[in-house]
């Protein structure tokens, strides 16, 4: 009869599994059986002692089958240190490892399992593969492995639809303690995790990631990075903080030489990288060379040519919807490759794919990437009248705190009826708008204008009114009464009355005859029904425009 020895998980073999092992679960799950997904099995990845810098490969994955798992489960806790004996040793095919090892190690219903609480192994037992062995592949690598590195740059929090489900999807890039950058993407809850600690973190500059059990995905021909589906944990550290916590003492170091690579000047440029806010409108972004229009003016103004307007959006136009999946190269939006049909035999065959490919009419191609975006349809009012926008992602989602369509799409659902609350604020708010109509826009019957900056800022729009030139009312007058019309060679006189010229006009023609003078109010009246009695009417082929008579007035000032 064999005896059990001490040992680490290197020492095992498929004919060596008398070893007494003293490990750390470093993670639990739940795996539904293949072909049977009402029968699942309790998943394991344990390390050893010897995890360190070291010595490598020394985790292993572990089983626990269906009928074992009620008698098991509240001694395989995560984090605790257990001793494990009279257990089997199993081969596991490559596209089932977590880990590199080709041994997975079973529990028996004889399993002997006992606290070990005098480990002295890591709490978390990271073992980091450097970027550039990742990077330099050109082949993915069965396996998973941990990473850290600090983060340069991020997108907005995006939806995907692969396989029926939808998710989350958040693409970063890692750079490591030798400089070399890494993509990476995070995809369901591990998505989410990122931009909930981004709430919390007041230095977007230094943010450090710790992917541990992360795998390997080619995309777009570049080796990169993600999360797995069930073993992968995610860490994520303000790397102006040192790191004391228990458990990650030993990522102070790393911490360090990261933030060596970096430096502050480029933390800074980090910091807008990663922000998810739109670009901010500054007051040079509309106190330029683009002319202040009103909005009954925009209308005179060429497509393609930008104009700077000030208004209040009156009304949110409900029926053209909030959101919509566009295309990731052009933003255009795409329709299924399965929904489209050729409805006429001389129209170009158009692709039909499966459900996880759309199609995009402007590049004209499938593709497989799509991201939510906003798109909004206001009214803006201003004191001349009432114009029809577009607004498009970035200055919809500076108005609405920051959150992605996708955010809103997943709190408030797919239903273009209902209107999140953090879209109807926006409505009755004054905002300065640098606006511009399309080919596309001023064909429509109400033409639409597309929004390329826009700000509520009470400064900005105080210095845009500021620098825009009066417009004069159409309705303003320089006198309140007209008294006489008179030839004056070949131009008219208008004599317009001020109280003062008023009481001199009736001194002076008090001695006149009545004949040659009337009523004053009568000469008043006649003046205003008929002011150019004292033209001589021309021919309809001579006749001059109202423009070239006002041009010959004259106005006798006070």
């Amino acid at each position: 009869m064999s005896t059990f020895v001490s040992g680490y998980i290197n020492d095992l073999s498929a004919v060596k599994d008398n070893i007494k092992l003293r490990v750390r679960i470093l993670r639990t799950w739940m795996q539904p059986v293949f072909s049977k997904p009402n029968i699942s099995n309790m998943e394991m990845i344990v390390v050893d002692e010897q995890a360190s810098h070291l010595f490598c490969n020394t985790r292993m994955q572990a089983t626990v089958r269906t009928a074992l798992v009620n008698g098991f489960k509240h001694q395989l806790e995560e984090g605790s240190a257990i001793t494990l004996q009279r257990y089997s040793l199993g081969e596991i095919q490559p596209k089932y490892r977590i880990v590199k090892r080709g041994l997975r190690l079973s529990f028996l219903s004889n399993t002997i399992i006992e606290k070990c609480p005098d480990y002295t192994g890591s709490l978390y037992g990271f073992d980091f593969r450097p970027s550039r062995t990742i990077t330099d592949l050109k082949t993915e690598e069965d396996g998973q492995f941990d990473v850290i590195g600090q983060v340069v740059a991020c997108e907005d929090l995006d939806n995907y639809d692969k396989n029926g489900p939808a998710g989350k999807k958040k693409p970063i890039t890692l750079i490591d303690p030798e400089g070399n950058e890494l993509s990476c993407t995070l995809w369901g809850s591990y998505a989410q995790q990122f931009p909930d600690f981004l709430n919390k973190c007041s230095d977007y500059g230094k943010i450090i990631v710790v992917l541990q059990l992360a795998m390997m995905k080619v995309w777009d021909g570049k080796m990169c990075i993600q999360n797995g589906f069930n073993a992968t944990r995610l860490y994520l550290f303000n790397g102006k903080d040192t790191i004391s916590t228990d458990g990650f003492r030993d990522l102070e170091a790393i911490r360090q030489s990261l933030l060596a690579v970096q430096g502050n000047e480029n933390s800074e440029n980090t910091a807008s990288r990663i922000s998810t806010a739109s670009r901010n409108s500054t007051k040079e972004d509309f106190v330029s060379k683009v002319p202040m229009k009103c909005t009954a003016e925009l209308l005179d103004v060429g497509h393609g040519v930008p104009s700077i307007i000030v208004g209040t959006i009156s009304a949110i136009q409900e029926e053209e919807g909030w959101w919509y999946l566009g295309c990731r190269t052009c933003r255009k939006k795409v329709v299924k490759s399965s929904d489209i049909v050729d409805l006429e035999n001389e129209t170009p065959p158009k692709p039909s794919g499966g459900p996880n490919e759309w199609w995009c009419s402007k590049c004209k191609a499938t593709v497989t990437g799509v991201k939510t975006q906003f798109r909004l349809q206001v009214r803006v009012q201003d004191d001349t009248g009432t114009v029809s926008v577009s607004i498009f992602n970035e200055e919809v989602q500076a108005m609405v705190d920051n959150m992605t369509a996708y955010q809103l799409v997943d709190k408030y659902g797919k239903s273009d009826g209902l209107f999140p609350p953090e879209i109807m604020d926006i409505v009755d708010k004054k905002f300065v708008f640098k606006v511009l109509i399309d080919e596309y826009g001023i064909k429509k019957l109400m033409p639409v204008f597309n929004v390329m900056r826009m700000s509520n800022d009470a400064d900005i729009i105080q210095s845009v009114c500021a620098t825009a030139t009066p417009r004069k009312p159409e309705n303003e007058a320089t006198s309140s009464k007209v008294v006489n019309v008179t030839p004056l060679g070949n131009h008219l006189l208008l004599l317009f009355v001020t109280p003062q010229n008023e009481l001199k006009n009736a001194g002076a023609k008090r001695d006149e005859t009545s004949t040659d003078t009337g009523s004053l109010e009568k000469r008043k009246a006649n003046a205003v029904e008929n002011p150019v009695m004292g033209y001589q009417e021309e021919s309809n082929a001579t006749k001059k425009t109202k423009l070239e008579m006002l041009k010959e007035i004259k106005v006798e000032k006070p």
